[in-house]
């Protein structure tokens, strides 16, 4: 699944959270948020969170614009009706009404729907072409069918291959409900800023498999201009597919200077992967430790031995069949060639961040014997991995769950 990032949560309730966060951030970020909702199962619990406190406080409702991704072809108060089900969970109670755009199905039939709708949409984006860089919505949600389909594009329809219109009327679905509908094409979908697809649930367990399996299926076409995130769940997985490593990866060395988060986000990962995890602080000497927390800091020929008990600690794990996830700074190229002896066998992950977002981590920090003070020399010591190393680089200034599932994201590609 090239050009898209696959993340992976515990339940339903972790992938309507993510996607909640993700949509109020857009929103935050722009003068005239506009979102394209989704219809089916999935998004119901996401439209609850953004009804409701904290997250309805953090939306712009008077300057958000809301629309559809594709509608069953029955009236908007139909228990059908992909709009009328968002409207009653959150849109009534909270958007202004101007700014909700639902598909027009109280036109004489869906072609004419379609049409109507293609020109609501091009005039909320001012143009009748897209500009790959002004994307048409912010954030676009999208499902995954039993079958593949994604809104109402389904396997074989012609609707798949349109480039001109906008929205086609569908005059019977591929599945139940076996009702008319309307749908945006492909074009309009990839004119967004970041596309979600949300999958949840067993029932979901082979067809996201087929789609992992690179068929070319509907849901594996749809790919924005911009972001394209899928956001799963467990019960939609098998164990394979959530890790989706490469067999022969045996290590992956989390490194940094102080204050990004290495240990912590190691240690996490480990977790998430189920493998064990290595703290190479632990392996410091007492003379290393001491001399770090006077304030003065370790040079080539105090780190070698460190590193050395390091690569030892990871080899015996090698041998009992572990797979290990390892925590160290590994500042300069040197010490990375010393611990990486073959990169089929161990990746490499870098949290970047800035040099104010450490030191303030480390002055809350305490108990640990690496003061503030230090952070300089870190700075200096490090040589960060190049092109040649095939580092997954993280920004560091994210929380925990989402750069771990960043990493698996990166390492499942």
């Amino acid at each position: 699944m090239a050009d898209r990032d696959i993340l992976f949560y515990p339940d339903p309730e972790a992938v309507a959270a993510e996607a909640a966060r993700r949509i109020v951030d857009r929103i935050a970020s722009r003068d005239r948020p506009t979102i394209c909702l989704t219809g089916g199962s999935s998004p119901k619990r996401l439209y609850e969170l953004l009804g409701s406190e904290p997250l309805c406080r953090q939306i712009a409702w008077d300057r958000t614009h809301w629309f559809m991704g594709d509608e069953r072809f029955v009236p908007i108060d139909d228990p059908l009706s992909n709009m009328g089900m968002a409207k009653r969970i959150f849109l009534d109670r909270h958007a202004s009404p101007q700014n909700v755009h639902a598909i027009p199905t109280d036109a004489t039939e869906p072609d004419s729907a379609a049409a109507l709708y293609q020109t609501t949409l091009q005039q909320h984006y001012g143009a009748a072409q897209f500009d790959p860089a002004r994307p048409l919505f912010d954030v676009a949600l999208m499902g995954l069918g039993e079958d593949g389909h994604t809104a109402s594009l389904f396997p074989g329809a012609a609707a798949l291959a349109e480039t001109e219109r906008w929205a086609v009327g569908v005059a019977r679905a591929g599945l139940a409900p076996f009702v008319p509908r309307v749908t945006l094409t492909l074009p309009v979908f990839a004119s967004s800023a970041e596309l979600l697809l949300l999958v949840t649930g067993r029932t979901k367990q082979v067809i996201f498999a087929r789609i992992q399996a690179h068929e070319p299926l509907p849901a594996a076409r749809a790919v924005s201009n911009g972001a394209t995130t899928w956001l799963v769940d467990d019960a939609a997985t098998t164990a394979a597919s959530r890790s989706r490593i490469a067999a022969a990866v045996q290590e992956i060395i989390v490194m940094g200077v102080s204050g990004s988060g290495k240990t912590t986000i190691a240690n996490a990962l480990s977790q998430r992967l189920g493998w064990s995890f290595l703290d190479g602080d632990t392996l410091h000497s007492a003379a290393n430790v001491e001399k770090m927390r006077n304030g003065h800091p370790l040079t080539d020929q105090d780190r070698w031995p460190w590193l050395n008990a390091i690569a030892d600690d990871a080899a015996k794990r090698r041998a009992r069949g572990e797979r290990c996830v390892i925590a160290c700074s590994a500042l300069k190229r040197a010490y990375r060639q010393a611990l990486i002896n073959d990169p089929d066998r161990i990746r490499l992950v870098y949290l970047r961040g800035s040099h104010r977002l450490f030191d303030a981590r480390l002055k809350a920090r305490k108990g640990h014997f690496m003061p503030p003070s230090l952070l300089e020399s870190q700075f200096a010591d490090l040589e960060e991995p190049s092109p040649e190393e095939h580092a997954i680089v993280i920004d560091a200034d994210a929380t925990v769950d989402q750069i771990v599932e960043a990493i698996v994201a990166r390492l499942a590609r």
